[in-house]
């Protein structure tokens, strides 16, 4: 067995299992090119104007993003257009673009709908006509979807198949209660076809994509009601989302207790917030909302309620993931009659009246309190002589900690850099790849094998130069030191017990050379390591015994 394998084997036994504990907060900015297009004025803490929000949030420790989108929301009715209906995929690709450049995870949310879709409503896109191709109508729009966004430097990390799905989605043929029984004439297995087409598409197009599936938290018995009756159908996805805005359903308690359930019940799966939200008005009157009396409609009513939440989530090891809706209604700067919503209430993180911060926001990056780095997938990337290729040489195995290896087969000069995130974030490397050489420089550096290097993030320009013999060699590297190695694998030689005349297999051919080599002393050359039966380093009877009782109990 070749060297590699084994101390690949060797490391992977002796190393306990690491599991990643990455956690992600950030808001739902599905709205914010609206705003910026229209003039909005956002300030910061000391009272500065921000001219680059996604740096600020990035800034403000935030890493991930959410954005809704719709199938033609040109379809949807004057009043949910008012309210923020916009989102076609022309716009998500854009803004997902800027969001995985500026460094964020990039949540996308799926409503399978040409406007809103929540508990009161899932009607089916307009231009889907042929109920009994729904499942092929989700199977399709969503691979146009990520390839599309995956063409434009978007591609998404997590994905939500369906938003707030709790009563099924694609109505009415997909309409059905959470407990899995039908409702009129829509069936919970219509709504869980629907779904399993939406998730192989994604698995099939963007196979790193976490899975979310979405509920609400309107009835908390619902939540556990609904999982429990999917999984007749599919247990496919990888995080449960939930809704939870305390207005609407109720205080802390009620998630918690939630929580703990979903936890005890689905061990295996992530638990994402994927909206939540607290305002401490409402939009556009300034009433006050009905908060059930927990918290003061006020900012610092705000602020502890994002405080309390962030502080209870971080008690739940399965919860990694928290989104505020962020900038609804955020349009302080814009004149009434140049408005982006009509009515809508004031639960972001800037306040309407003055486009002011406000505190509840800087208690977001709380939430990733002892999470651990995320490990990045990393490719070996390069060619023959030039920076020809467009595709990596190889995609490294993660062997937890930092650390990757891999091998290539290399009869020629190569130039190679380790890239970090794959073909469609080449831009993100730790090697030579930068915003001026897509494929990096000419190698600066000839490396030769056992010696270890040091490399770099990028617009340093380390790239390396190597000329192969035709033999395999072991990449190892150490994202932790941003170090390497290339070392030659030698083979070594295969021992199979027994076989003294080395032809591959044990038999009675094998007893006859060590018989000769006993009564003359001087036989014909054999395989002395194969021979050596008992690993003694010599040759004798109790090799020539072992030998055949080998063969006489086989």
């Amino acid at each position: 067995m070749k060297r590699l394998l084994f101390i690949i084997a060797t490391l992977m036994l002796s190393c306990p299992a690491v599991f990643s504990a990455m956690k992600y907060v950030g808001g739902d900015i599905s709205l914010l090119t609206k705003y910026e297009e229209k003039g909005a004025i956002y300030y910061n803490e000391n009272g500065k104007r921000i001219t680059d929000m996604l740096g600020y949030l990035k800034d403000t420790g935030l890493n991930a993003m959410r954005v809704r989108l719709f199938v033609d929301p040109s379809q949807a009715d004057a009043e949910d257009q008012g309210e923020g209906v916009c989102q076609d995929l022309p716009y998500v690709a854009a803004l997902g673009q800027r969001i995985k450049a500026a460094g964020f995870k990039f949540l996308l949310d799926i409503h399978y709908s040409d406007t809103w879709t929540d508990p009161g409503q899932h009607s089916t896109p307009a231009s889907w006509t042929v109920q009994s191709a729904l499942a092929d109508s989700v199977y399709s729009y969503t691979r146009r979807v990520l390839y599309t966004l995956i063409a434009a430097g978007a591609t998404p990390d997590f994905i939500q198949v369906g938003n707030e799905v709790t009563y099924g989605m694609l109505w009415p043929t997909g309409h059905c209660y959470p407990s899995g029984a039908n409702y009129g004439n829509g069936t919970f297995a219509n709504f869980a076809n629907y779904l399993m087409h939406g998730i192989q598409a994604c698995r099939e197009v963007c196979p790193n994509a976490q899975i979310v599936v979405h509920t609400e938290l309107s009835r908390a018995s619902n939540v556990t009601s609904f999982y429990q009756a999917l999984k007749s159908y599919t247990t496919d996805f990888d995080i449960i989302g939930l809704s939870y805005y305390p207005y609407w359903h109720g205080n802390l308690n009620v998630l918690n207790d939630l929580l703990t359930t979903l936890e005890n019940t689905y061990p295996t799966k992530k638990i994402q917030i994927v909206e939540t939200g607290y305002p401490h008005a409402y939009y556009p009157s300034g009433a006050n909302y009905d908060l059930q009396s927990t918290w003061p409609a006020t900012e610092a009513g705000q602020k502890a309620f994002a405080a309390a939440l962030v502080e209870m989530l971080n008690a739940h090891n399965n919860v990694n993931g928290l989104y505020w809706w962020f900038p609804e209604a955020n349009e302080y700067g814009i004149n009434y009659v140049n408005h982006v919503t009509t009515d809508w209430y004031n639960c972001g993180w800037w306040d309407n009246a003055n486009g002011q911060v406000m505190d509840a926001l800087f208690e977001m990056p709380n939430f990733l309190v002892n999470s651990d780095p995320e490990e990045p997938n990393i490719y070996i990337v390069g060619g023959e002589g030039d920076w020809s290729l467009t595709e990596p040489l190889s995609k490294m195995t993660n062997l937890g900690n930092g650390i990757y290896m891999d091998t290539l087969t290399i009869s020629a000069p190569i130039y190679f850099v380790f890239a970090d995130g794959g073909p469609e974030e080449w831009d993100n490397d730790w090697t030579a790849f930068n915003s001026i050489f897509r494929y990096g420089p000419t190698a600066t550096t000839t490396i030769t094998t056992g010696t270890t290097y040091s490399t770099a993030k990028r617009n340093n320009n380390y790239s390396y130069y190597f000329t192969g013999d035709g033999s395999e060699y072991a990449f190892t590297f150490d994202a932790n030191s941003l170090t390497f190695k290339l070392e030659a694998i030698v083979p070594q030689p295969i021992v199979l017990p027994g076989d003294a005349n080395d032809d591959g297999i044990v038999n009675i051919a094998d007893v006859t050379v060590l018989i000769d080599y006993m009564l003359s002393g001087n036989a014909n050359p054999f395989n002395i390591t194969n021979a050596d039966m008992n690993q003694d380093s010599s040759i004798n009877i109790a090799d020539l015994t072992t030998l055949i009782d080998f063969l006489l109990d086989s």
